[in-house]
């Protein structure tokens, strides 16, 4: 076999360092808030690329290392645990003490008392500490294991304590097959959110359906939020506030084709618009988000109870605020730091000091993601403070011997420090029980909250204080009373299901939330009871009626459905219960749609039902003329979307060729119509296509794309037929014939036009064939053979020794006298010449949009504009520094990040194909290769399919330009700093 590489400037993911600042400088180009300063807390050689972060009731903060990372990671292994600490009191870290060290890749440090939990896919370790001395007392204990993502950040995250005093956990799509201690078992193929208690008994899977969530932080209230990367360059990461019981989403891969009308975001990405999926409070865009928590202390008043969050990729940390809306919530976003100046500078976690104070991680590369890094030997700890004086904390470190003192201590903002509270307070239920009791009725919201998740654990009588609140007046503690008992099953199922009738819809979720996890035949019943009122709108409260449905998804249908005039809101949870019905339902309503603006609402949603049903009726629209145009052209790019899949049995319906043919006709249709016939190699409208491209009253862009359809689909005797028309006196007849032609590579018909053609035509002829890689090869056979020569000779060598395709340059190069070869950087590029020279950005862009050398937005885009290939670079000047991305051109494959790993197919046929996986299921395969065509490839007829450790992007790709063009390309690339 032999493959032909093209020359691409396929931008993948690693870094390089060689700019860094050093700790002192650094801390200066951070921008904090107003009323807060930044101030450096540690810094290389105390630690070096720190993963995670914890700090403890001493305010010592915990630091997970990871220094051989990913690609560079040692065996055996060598990463470490450190605590710093400071013991002088300046502010700054002075002691570095190895904790525990021999670790591979650990993505997670938690104290939790003389415990410390460890997660390293697939394991999660217990170490402890039991003399104090910040050393591991021994070997740690394997409490769990099971995990996904080994050597890969898509596994076991950052574990974080929860009020209810168990550890939670965010685990990557990386999958995870996990057995508890007691034999509890949780398993799922995606990412997800989990929990379980300290001893790894009770495990549980709370969401599911996430693709690369870092970390979650619980609230007081047991409110769960996390971040979730996208795909790499698709600005679609996204805030989740966590419903028990949701699906979000993920499924392995986004959709493989954007369905037009959709916002790309989150809406495409994670699926968040289509009913049956939760969708994100906030979708953030570009970036690597990483650690989060949620801060409850009184040190930044302004910041309580918001969710904290560090992103690396555009280096900034970040406040968001949920507020209630209906039954779900709404997110707002504001920035806490940033660094300008440093773009070195890669925040990765955030945790809370016993004063309130904040701790932030600094990873500290050129770049992120792609399992990719380059400095190894730096990271940083910031402590980020108000610019007043602290008071200093209310409660003594732990642990603790009196109730006055955990109480205290459980008033603390600090994880560490409410988990030895709660350990003294769980162990003297009798003395504590009413001073418990006391600060449900007296004490501040949280702490409040806190007490009653410890009441509920104490159990019996305590409990009762948790059963009031289901009457309290404030709608957030009858939210917590639920959330608390639903934890027990069938026990107290009854007060719930009364909940029911609460007039806060976000109570009313709850309960719904509670029937999904306990499901019994009077939850059953309070369910189809509760759905005769049902309200349409409310997006989080559908999702929650269809987690609570489960089982009883038939029985909900039929009572959702009545009555026959069933508003179009009400949809989105027919089509959660069951699509295929909801399908039946819209295509009736669809036919008796009297207000037209009703018809793209109702489309787009038969657009992600997949049932042939669905398609039908969507295909009705766009065939049938009352239908404006531009409702009928979006409807055309639906059915394109799905025709490859669940909708395939339309192709085969009597009148679906007829009707295409009719459609392919009008005006206002016909480019939308030569799309899908060219997206679905519908080789039966062949000749109509051939009459398109012959048609000099239609469009020039019409044309050009039936004379593109024609080259991709081939369909019989077109060969024959063109070169009939390749004499045309339309001179644009002439060329789109020829130029389909040599793309179809029928080279016989072509020297036989030539040989019979005038001397213009022959030129013309060579000129197209020219402009094409294989025409040019074609050609450059002619010449040897003696077919080609003299002045049209000449033509074709000039054209194809400036020819995009760096195989034609390098064939035509014999041609070529020295002295007119141009100086290019060839196959010894210095990386330190290229960043020696000034780069030009306005030069640079034109490098990137017209260089023949580099072919740039071939494979990527701009702002919308290029390729769909590689990853989108709109924003790549916020996750690079120049250096690290000269290195991401010069080495591609050194890190390439997952859903880049091309794969190798073969079929039983013993084709070969190349591309990306953009979706894979149990019926096929669906491949995007470097030409960005799209490939289904049922899974019966795939012989092997092997990830690749190449990526497509040639490793010499800057071969054909001069050193001032890279440098230039690399400073337009660094200005792309996004919208």
């Amino acid at each position: 076999m032999r493959f032909a590489a093209k020359t691409l400037l396929f931008i993948f993911i690693s870094s390089s360092a060689l700019a860094q600042l050093p700790p002192e400088e650094a801390v200066k180009k951070l921008q904090s808030p107003a009323g807060a300063v930044v101030e450096l807390f540690a810094a290389e050689p105390l630690l070096t690329n720190p993963a995670a972060i914890d700090v403890d009731t001493q305010g010592r903060v915990w630091v997970a290392e990871i220094q051989h990372y990913r690609g560079q990671a040692k065996m055996p292994p060598a990463d470490k645990i450190k605590v710093l600490q400071d013991t002088d009191g300046d502010g700054r870290a002075d002691r570095a003490t190895v904790f525990a060290e021999g670790l591979f890749c650990p993505m997670s440090v938690c104290v939790a008392g003389p415990k410390v939990y460890v997660a390293t896919s697939p394991d999660l370790w217990v170490f402890e500490d039991n003399d104090g001395d910040l050393r591991a007392d021994g070997p740690p204990k394997k409490l769990l294991t099971g995990f996904g993502g080994h050597n890969h950040d898509h596994g076991a995250h950052s574990l974080v304590l929860g009020p209810d005093h168990k550890w939670w956990m965010a685990h990557g799509d990386g999958g995870f097959d996990v057995t508890g201690a007691d034999g509890s078992h949780i398993k799922y193929q995606w990412g997800a959110m989990l929990r379980g208690e300290l001893d790894g008994t009770r495990l549980e899977t709370v969401a599911v359906n996430f693709r690369n969530p870092y970390e979650l932080c619980v609230n007081s209230f047991g409110e769960v939020i996390c971040s979730d990367n996208d795909n790499d360059g698709n600005q679609s990461a996204r805030i989740c506030w966590i419903m028990a019981g949701g699906d979000y989403g993920w499924f392995g891969h986004p959709p493989a084709k954007v369905p037009p009308g959709t916002p790309f975001g989150e809406h495409w990405h994670f699926r968040g618009h289509v009913p049956g999926f939760v969708p994100a409070t906030l979708v953030t865009g570009f970036g690597s988000p990483c650690g989060i928590c949620c801060y409850e202390g009184a040190a930044f008043p302004k910041l309580r109870g918001a969710a904290l969050h560090c992103d690396a990729g555009p280096r900034e940390v970040r406040a968001y605020r949920h507020t209630p809306s209906g039954a779900g919530m709404t997110a707002t976003s504001e920035l806490l730091i940033t660094s300008q100046g440093d773009d070195y500078f890669r925040p990765d976690d955030i945790c809370v000091a016993p004063d309130g104070t904040l701790f932030i991680a600094d990873w500290y590369d050129g770049g992120v993601g792609g399992h990719a890094y380059n400095n190894p030997h730096q990271g940083r700890i910031y402590r980020l403070k108000p610019s007043v004086a602290l008071e200093p904390p209310l409660a003594k470190p732990g642990p603790y011997t009196t109730a006055s003192a955990a109480l205290a201590a459980l008033a603390s903002p600090n994880l560490a420090t409410q988990f030895l509270a709660r350990e003294h307070l769980l162990a003297t239920p009798a003395e504590t029980v009413p001073a418990l009791q006391s600060l449900v009725a007296t004490a501040q919201p949280e702490l409040a909250a806190r007490a009653l998740w410890l009441l509920d654990r104490i159990g019996g009588d305590a409990r009762q204080a948790v059963v009031q609140q289901l009457s309290s007046k404030a709608p957030r503690d009858r939210e917590l009373a639920v959330r608390i008992l639903a934890r027990h099953g069938e026990q107290y199922m009854p007060l719930i299901l009364e909940r029911l009738g609460d007039e806060s819809p976000g109570v009313q979720r709850e309960a719904l939330l509670a029937i999904g996890q306990s499901p019994t035949d009077a939850g059953r019943q309070a369910l189809l009871r509760y759905a005769r009122g049902y309200r349409d709108g409310d997006r989080y409260l559908t999702e929650a009626m269809h987690i609570a449905a489960r089982s009883n998804k038939a029985e909900l249908f039929d009572v959702v459905s009545r009555p026959e005039s069933t508003s179009l809101e009400r949809f989105d949870l027919l089509q959660a219960l069951d699509s295929d019905r909801a399908a039946t339902m819209l295509a009736a309503e669809l036919e008796r749609a009297s207000a037209p603006e009703r018809v793209p609402a109702i489309v787009n949603r038969l657009s992600w039902i997949d049932s042939p049903q669905a398609g039908r009726a969507v295909w009705s629209v766009a065939r049938n003329p009352q239908f404006g145009a531009e409702v009928r052209a979006t409807t055309l790019k639906l059915v394109s979307r799905n025709l490859a899949g669940a909708w395939k049995p339309l192709r085969d319906d009597a009148g679906f060729d007829g009707d295409l043919r009719a459609v392919l006709v009008e005006p206002t249709l016909c480019g939308a119509a030569i799309e899908l016939i060219a997206e679905h190699a519908i080789t039966s409208q062949g000749d109509a296509l051939i009459d398109l491209l012959a048609d000099s009253s239609l469009k020039a862009a019409d044309r050009q794309a039936a004379a593109v359809a024609l080259a991709r689909i081939r369909p019989a005797e077109a060969e024959r037929k063109l070169a009939a028309l390749a004499a045309s006196p339309d001179d644009m007849t002439r060329h789109l014939t020829l130029d389909t032609l040599i793309r179809m590579q029928a080279w016989l018909p072509l020297a036989d036009l030539f040989a019979a053609a005038d001397e213009a035509m022959r030129r013309q002829i060579v000129g197209q064939m020219a402009h094409e890689s294989a025409g040019a090869i074609a050609l450059y056979k002619w010449i040897d053979s003696g077919k080609l020569s003299g002045a049209l000779s000449e033509v074709a060598i000039a054209a194809a020794i400036k020819h995009p395709d760096t195989n034609v340059r390098v064939l035509y190069d014999r041609f070529v006298p020295e002295d007119r070869k141009p100086k290019r950087l060839g196959s010894d590029v210095s990386a330190a010449a290229i960043l020696e020279l000034a780069g030009d950005a306005r030069r640079g862009r034109e490098v990137f949009l017209r260089s023949a050398a580099a072919q740039c937005n071939k494979c990527h885009a701009i702002g919308g504009a290029g390729g769909a290939i590689g990853p989108d670079l709109t924003t790549i000047g916020k996750k690079y520094e120049r250096a690290a991305l000269l290195e991401t051109i010069l080495q591609p494959s050194k890190a390439i990040a997952p859903e880049y790993v091309p794969y190798l197919i073969e079929t039983s046929a013993g084709q070969i194909h190349l591309g990306f996986v953009a979706q894979r299921d149990d019926r096929e395969v669906v491949l995007k290769d470097a030409e960005n065509r799209i490939m289904r490839i049922p899974v019966d007829q795939i012989e092997s399919i092997e990830a690749q450790t190449k990526s497509l992007m040639p490793e010499l790709v800057l071969q054909e330009v001069t050193a001032q063009d890279a440098a230039d390309l690399l400073a337009y690339l660094t200005s792309l700093k996004g919208p």
